[in-house]
């Protein structure tokens, strides 16, 4: 018979418990109390007490708390208070605050059989097994079913505490004490578990849960020892009996609802993590095991919320990261799908099925080059591997990592089977210049013969290797499998007009057009035709006709432009394919190819605007970044193009345009050490020639010549004639101080490509060595080609001055018709004059100078030399002084500023700058000596 104390029992005595109380205060009070004024008089700890037991009889326990509270209040030492509040806090699960109060009422004195039955299930239930070691099991107050239950719980603390020897001399004592209480057997099976010997705890505990079905401490144990005798599937039973029995505890049902998911037992364990959930909704664990049971069920938007919200609350387990990610590949999620995979990819085994949602995500956000770091951990590869390899693969070479390419299309060979996988890989090698892409094809024409794709794919490869026999026999082939397809009569016809048969041409495309009618393609063959023969007019009308049908058929609007353009009508051919993008603004095809036709007519503004439209995100058209970052650049919109190539490489960083773009940028921006450090970022992750020969150049350009040259020496000698790289020869032959050696391979730079940046190369090879009319003429010519060119002129304008100082003006005159507000120019030009003697030209240019740099001092020189020409004495101490002339290294500078302080009448300031400052070039000692004897100092 089960006799532990319950909540019911609990509630019972404190009932009882409390009705003795009142009578003794009825006794207490006597006849005063009759004299009380009951509506003024306070009340008393008694008063709180009966009105505790009338609200624990109405079932009200909360109002009994606070009427227990206002009775200890009055009389903090009430033992009877305390106690009846510390056994109503055991019977809510409040055992924190039952162990406080019932250990209060046994130190003030209350009954101690009464309080250690109850205050050792507290102690039992907060973990305070130091506490509970200590209670007295041997009350003689206490009956043996109330002994041999505080002995059980005294004994799982001293088994917890690893204090074995006490323990078994409990369990000897406990095993005397005469009872049939099912706590006696409990005591025996731990007697039993200290023996290790857990199969037979395991029957005895059984055989007590068949006594004592309901017990918490039967089924708890029962629970543990099955575990411990790993069957999981029946220790998730028990637990579930035991949750019914004690709702009320919290860890076992957390336990449980962990066990049930670990068993795939999802849908049991959901209603334990809801129950839970609502007393935490942000504990990492639960909701990480929500994250699990939504996924069982193909909610893949819930599984991956509550594995974020697990994450977000600290959860690091591999479990929450692939339930995340898999629930995100699900929703089509690739960019969070990569995010959490990524995270733990290292973590997974070999072969594990997350490393192929990884690779698969990873080609959808445009990470070839990590998907094929991945691909190398799967082995034991499918044909069902086949498509992902091969977009791999695809991926690759886009992005221009040819050798990472051609090693996955090699695996990919071995597993593709499909005539799909077949064509994929075909195409892919064909691509990598391999030709045995057309057997690939060839296999999957022959697994499929009626397969479109792949016929239509082979026969491209043909018509673009100029096999025009094997595209012929092909066509043959098509035409007796699929009779009543258009495609091997197109096939045909392409390859007469090849062979120069226009008329069977003719036949064949007539022939396809009237098996499908509907079929663009071929009514633009046979237009094709026509435009072929110059029948402008006919090819004109046809096209009216076919873009009547289909208005957004890109080939045909292509083909209208092209007429319009060659009859002069340009702005009607480009206003056709505006009107077919405004009518299909969701189709990118037409709106690059409007884009593409505005450039091709040197409108970039108007092709800018028109991709402005695109969202510059991963769903974008691949071919919208470089058009439109060409155009930007073409556009001189160099801060708008660099946010683009930004975008472009977070989004793609290793495609290599988009990086070469970049750069382009920062060299334009004399930003080289930036670019060089991306470059050697883009080459440590793989390798591109391209890459490595802007590397090399920018390696010239930050003045690293041994580091240029060992990189030029390293290519092939198919790549070191290129003219950009006869560019680097000669930038670092100047860096080694060979300028003779510099002209030639700057030249060829120059004529490959007449950049002003090229220009200046070959006149610095000249210069350097002693050519200076070569390098003048030189320079006369390019101006001729580039007479805009304000670098140029700037550079014609200075050389002049030594040689034919009016010609230097009319220069620098021409320099500021392109920018008048380059100071430079204004303040070269202000000095020339002023050397000429031309007071008012020089002060109005060497103001417009001031005022657009007042910060540079040698601008400030300039207009403060023309100050002084004009007597204006103090004019010109004041721009001095404004510009801290006196902490400049320019010693000519800083003596004209002495100087001026001279005339100035300020011989004192004038000395202390000329004793501040040490000299060190001849000239400047010479003159500074001179000042002083000049003007006695």
């Amino acid at each position: 018979m089960n006799q532990s104390l319950t909540p019911s029992k609990v509630n019972a005595k404190l009932a009882r418990t409390v009705s003795k109380t009142i009578k003794k205060t009825l006794l207490a009070l006597g006849v005063s109390s009759a004299l009380l004024l009951s509506g003024c008089q306070q009340q008393t700890s008694e008063d709180h007490l009966e009105a505790a037991k009338d609200f624990v009889q109405e079932g009200n326990n909360q109002a009994a708390i606070v009427e227990l509270k206002n009775a200890i209040q009055l009389e903090p030492s009430s033992a009877q208070a305390r106690f009846e509040l510390g056994g109503l806090y055991l019977s809510l699960n409040a055992y924190e605050a039952a162990e406080k109060e019932l250990s209060r009422a046994l130190e003030l004195g209350y009954d101690s059989s009464d309080v250690i039955p109850l205050l050792s299930r507290a102690y039992q239930k907060t973990g305070a097994n130091a506490a509970l070691i200590e209670i007295d099991h041997n009350d003689e107050a206490m009956t043996a079913v109330e002994r041999i239950e505080v002995g059980f719980y005294k004994l799982q603390s001293l088994v917890q505490l690893e204090r074995r020897d006490e323990a078994e001399s409990l369990i000897a004592e406990l095993l005397l004490i005469d009872t049939t209480s099912v706590y006696k057997g409990l005591v025996g099976a731990m007697n039993t578990i200290l023996s290790e010997d857990y199969e037979t705890a395991l029957a005895q505990a059984v055989e007590l849960q068949k006594q004592a079905p309901l017990n918490k401490d039967v089924l708890n144990l029962t629970a543990r020892l099955y575990l411990l005798n790993q069957q999981t599937e029946k220790a998730a039973d028990v637990y579930a009996e035991y949750v019914k029995a004690a709702p009320e505890d919290i860890e076992t049902r957390f336990a449980l609802a962990n066990l049930l998911v670990e068993q795939r037992r999802t849908k049991e364990a959901e209603p334990h993590v809801d129950k839970l959930l609502e007393i935490n909704d942000q504990n990492g664990l639960l909701n990480q095991l929500k994250g699990i049971i939504r996924a069982a069920e193909n909610d893949f938007a819930g599984a991956q919320r509550h594995s974020e919200i697990a994450i977000q609350n600290g959860r690091t387990d591999a479990i929450v990261r692939l339930v995340a990610g898999y629930s995100a590949f699900e929703q089509g999620d690739f960019v969070d799908t990569e995010r959490h995979l990524s995270q733990i990819a290292t973590l997974l085994p070999d072969n594990h099925p997350g490393l192929r949602l990884l690779a698969a995500a990873q080609l959808q956000t445009g990470k070839a080059d990590e998907a094929s770091d991945v691909l190398t951990r799967m082995g034991n590869l499918s044909a069902q591997d086949a498509t992902l390899f091969s977009k791999a693969g695809y991926e690759l070479l886009q992005s221009g990592d040819l050798n990472a390419a051609e090693a996955l299309v090699e695996r990919a060979g071995n597993i593709s089977e499909t005539a799909d996988d077949l064509t994929r890989l075909g195409v892919l090698k064909l691509s990598l210049n391999n030709v045995e892409g057309l057997l690939d094809l060839e296999k999957a024409v022959v697994k499929t013969p009626q397969s479109v794709t792949a016929n239509t794919t082979l026969a491209t490869a043909y018509l673009a290797t100029n096999q025009l026999d094997k595209a012929a026999s092909l066509a043959q082939q098509w035409q007796q499998n699929d009779p009543l397809s258009a495609g091997p009569y197109m096939l045909e016809g392409e390859v007469e007009l090849r062979n120069g048969s226009v008329d069977k041409a003719a036949v064949a495309f007539k022939k396809a057009a009237t098996l499908e009618p509907n079929n663009p393609r071929a009514e633009l063959a046979l237009i094709g035709l026509d435009i072929r023969a110059k029948d402008f007019a006919k090819a004109q009308a046809d096209l009216n006709e076919l873009l009547s049908k289909h208005p957004d058929f890109v080939p045909a609007l292509i083909a209208n432009f092209g007429i319009n353009k060659e009859l002069d009508k340009t702005d009607s051919g480009l206003r056709k394919i505006a009107d077919a993008q405004s009518q299909f603004p969701e189709n990118q095809d037409l709106r690059l190819l409007l884009a593409r036709v505005h450039a091709n007519e040197q409108q970039f503004g108007q092709a800018i605007d028109v991709l402005a439209e695109v969202e510059p995100n991963a769903d974008a058209p691949l071919a919208y970044w470089p058009l439109n970052g060409a155009l930007l650049l073409r556009s001189n919109k160099l801060k708008e193009a660099e946010a683009h190539y930004d975008n472009w490489i977070k989004l793609y960083p290793n495609q290599r345009d988009a990086l070469l773009g970049k750069l382009l940028i920062l060299d334009a921006q004399n930003k080289f050490e930036d670019a060089l450090n991306m470059t050697k970022d883009f080459l440590t992750e793989r390798d591109d020639v391209q890459i490595k020969i802007m590397q090399a150049y920018l390696f010239a350009m930050t003045r690293d010549a041994n580091s240029a040259k060992e990189l030029l020496n390293s290519f092939e000698e198919n790549i070191q004639p290129l003219p950009f790289l006869r560019g680097v020869f000669a930038r670092v032959a100047l860096l080694e101080n060979r300028p003779k050696d510099a002209i030639a391979d700057a030249i060829i730079a120059y004529e490959a490509n007449p950049s002003s940046k090229n220009m200046l190369l070959v006149v610095q090879s000249y210069d350097l060595a002693g050519e200076s009319q070569n390098s003048y003429d030189f320079l006369g010519q390019y101006i001729q080609n580039n007479p805009d060119d304000l670098r140029a002129l700037m550079l014609k304008g200075e050389k002049q001055i030594d040689v034919d100082i009016d010609a230097s003006i009319a220069t620098y005159e021409k320099a500021l018709s392109v920018n008048e507000n380059n100071f430079i120019v204004l303040n070269n030009l202000a000095y020339i004059l002023l050397e000429k003697g031309r007071l008012t030209e020089a002060s109005t240019y060497a103001n417009r100078a001031y005022e657009l740099r007042p910060d540079n001092v040698a601008i400030a020189d300039t207009l403060a030399q023309v100050f002084i020409k004009q007597s204006k004495i103090d004019d010109a101490v004041e721009v001095y002084q404004k510009v801290r002339t006196s902490t400049t290294e320019n010693e000519e500078i800083y003596l004209n500023y002495v100087e001026a302080l001279l005339l100035n009448d300020d011989k004192v300031m004038a000395t202390r700058r000329l004793d501040d400052k040490e000299f060190k070039q001849p000239e400047s000692i010479k003159r500074a000596a001179k000042l002083r004897s000049d003007y006695s100092i």
